[in-house]
């Protein structure tokens, strides 16, 4: 009888931080989709940054606006250990969790076929 126990405690160990993130994952991208290009930009981890300045043609705060649709509210978070996917209403983002804090790694992302479940206009999933 004991045993049984010992996988539900493994599994509630395992989805027990998933919850407390959910809030920070919220706010984080809730901040990149209100705040202006330069604050939305410092919310990039460092492959989105480079994925939208890649061409060497604009600085991140020039180039954003062109790929980032307009704000917006996050209607649903779901977080995976060290990463996330928070959907808005034009939107979803996806978010990895670094040593400070969460960044946005993909940007304008849209659901498309079941062999490549989102495209990205900035980094990806």
């Amino acid at each position: 009888m004991r045993w049984v126990w010992i996988p539900a405690a493994a599994a509630l160990l395992l989805t027990g931080c998933a919850p407390a993130a959910d809030p920070v994952v919220r706010d984080t991208a809730q901040r990149f989709l209100d705040a202006d290009p330069a604050t939305a930009c410092g919310l990039l981890s460092p492959r989105a940054m480079e994925d939208l300045t890649r061409h060497g043609r604009e600085t991140c705060p020039d180039a954003l606006p062109g790929v980032r649709a307009p704000a917006g509210s996050v209607t649903e978070v779901t977080v995976w250990g060290s990463d996330a996917q928070a959907k808005a209403v034009a939107e979803t983002l996806f978010l990895h969790e670094y040593e400070d804090g969460w960044r946005i790694t993909g940007g304008g992302c849209t659901p498309t076929a079941p062999e490549a479940p989102y495209r990205c206009l900035i980094g990806g999933p």
